[in-house]
């Protein structure tokens, strides 16, 4: 589970090397709470909690109702330093965050932009207004607002936030405006937008590419000259302070905790009209409060997986299938459902890529242990795949898109409401799988990449149906990325 302190200490640092480098000023005024946890990916506590460490240390001033108020004055050369320390800590972070940017974010807009008209869209004709501007920031704010609409238009519950989640870090960390990094001109946008509009893939991949690779460059050889400006400062330790929360505002522990419970009685670790372990062990394992390990079990009463009755513990249940149209009905639930397809259709968008990326790193010993897997009774050889390929990952900030989005796809969770074809659709996932397994072995990473997005295509389109017939009907207007094929697989 995502730590609370590293959310907290990406906002702090932010928000204190901005104030102490003198990019906000005394007498400026920060954004609104909700406006910074929008931005910056947070909760409301935690930005209240790093504005109340802000203010403790003398950098703001805080009145009710009113937004937050900078009193700090830095003198001009220790404000320097504090910026370029503050920009060198970070510089391999920045450059790990762009070639995410540039491996993940073609492929997201590219199926985006497949299912819309994107000449539709009302940003589009903003932009192509501002097609012969010279001014490069009110061009380049068109063209993000044109691809946060495209993004949205997909339905896709995540790709927006995912998006500004990369875009607001690869800006804020810098946190100099003034200093113009990217040369942008009208042809480089038309270029881009081109590429959306032809539906072509390999185009779509490389110019959205060789931008954001040009844009790690310009940064790299910005950080230079400050590093030699700056080279008798003392640096700290680079920091990788990349994260992304996709489920900022929500309960996120005692949710996770309740559908890791639901994945172990799927796969009959807890079976059914046994006890859970005590509130109090399950406390310990899972490192959180004991009120805590209630909400999740209270959560599994209200779902019918559990039963928790007074002086004799819980009683692990699986529901009846009605269950699941209960479910349906209850706004909490569908919200839950419609994250858990969108992460779906996110990993079946972007695994693709990450897999091409990783595959040179999969060891024999690796593979061997995927193999094994193949054949379990209860095991689901795709989840240790990519398990697998979130490890071999390099770059941190792809790391932990993967880690996040893996984590919203508890294998057991929803497959325990699909119960009475459970049997055939691992049987089919088990055969996609190893087909991908087979084209690995022989070296074909095309073949290899292609099976793992159609396995993600085929839980969501499996999922995504059986959802929609017990109520769920807003799950239609998430498509399936891949088309399944035959199940007359090799």
């Amino acid at each position: 589970m995502l730590s609370k302190n590293t959310l907290f200490e990406f906002l702090y640092q932010n928000l204190h090397d901005q104030i102490t480098c003198g990019h906000l000023k005394p007498g400026d005024t920060l954004p609104s709470m909700p406006q910074l946890a929008a931005t910056y990916n947070v909760g409301i506590r935690t930005v209240k909690d790093v504005l109340a460490r802000l203010k403790t240390e003398g950098l703001i001033q805080t009145t009710e109702r009113k937004p937050a108020r900078v009193i700090y004055r830095a003198e001009k050369n220790s404000a320097s330093q504090s910026y370029a320390v503050g920009l060198l800590r970070r510089q391999e972070s920045l450059t790990e965050v762009y070639q995410t940017m540039g491996l993940i974010l073609p492929s997201i807009f590219h199926f985006s932009a497949a299912h819309c008209d994107i000449k539709k869209l009302p940003s589009y004709q903003k932009l192509l207004k501002k097609n012969n501007c010279q001014d490069t920031a009110a061009l380049d704010a068109a063209f993000s607002a044109l691809l946060n609409e495209l993004l949205r238009s997909s339905n896709n519950l995540l790709y927006n936030d995912l998006y500004n989640s990369l875009k607001t870090y690869s800006k804020v960390t810098l946190a100099a405006p003034k200093n113009m990094l990217f040369k942008y001109d009208p042809e480089t946008f038309r270029l881009l937008l081109a590429a959306l509009q032809s539906n072509d893939y390999q185009l779509v991949n490389k110019r959205f590419n060789d931008m954001y690779l040009s844009f790690s460059i310009s940064v790299n050889k910005y950080i230079r000259k400050v590093y030699k400006k700056y080279q008798q400062a003392e640096i700290p330790e680079p920091v990788y302070d990349y994260n992304w929360s996709a489920e900022k505002g929500r309960d996120h522990y005692y949710t996770q905790i309740a559908r890791d419970l639901i994945d172990k009685i799927t796969a009959s670790i807890y079976e059914p009209g046994t006890l859970l372990p005590y509130e109090a062990v399950l406390a310990r394992n899972y490192k959180v409060s004991i009120s805590t390990i209630r909400k999740s079990l209270a959560l599994l009463n209200e779902i019918g997986f559990a039963e928790t009755i007074n002086t004799k513990g819980t009683i692990v249940r699986l529901p009846p299938t009605f269950i699941t149209a209960n479910c349906m009905q209850n706004e909490r639930y569908k919200k839950d459902t419609l994250i858990y397809l969108s992460a779906l259709q996110l990993m079946s968008v972007i695994i693709k890529p990450v897999a091409v990326a990783a595959a040179g790193r999969i060891d024999p010993q690796t593979q061997k242990a995927w193999r094994s897997e193949f054949g379990q009774p209860g095991k689901v050889p795709l989840a240790l795949i990519v398990n697998s390929l979130i490890e071999l990952t390099e770059l941190q900030p792809l790391r932990a898109i993967l880690q996040e989005t893996n984590k919203l796809l508890h294998w057991g969770y929803y497959l325990a409401f699909h119960r009475q074809n459970l049997a055939g659709t691992t049987d089919t996932l088990c055969k996609y799988t190893w087909q991908a397994y087979l084209y690995l072995e022989a070296r074909d990473i095309e073949g290899f990449s292609t099976y793992l997005a159609i396995c993600f295509s085929y839980i969501l389109e499996t999922i995504r149906d059986f959802i929609i017939q017990h109520g769920l009907h807003e799950a239609a207007k998430l498509a399936t990325p891949y088309k399944i094929p035959d199940l007359n697989i090799k």
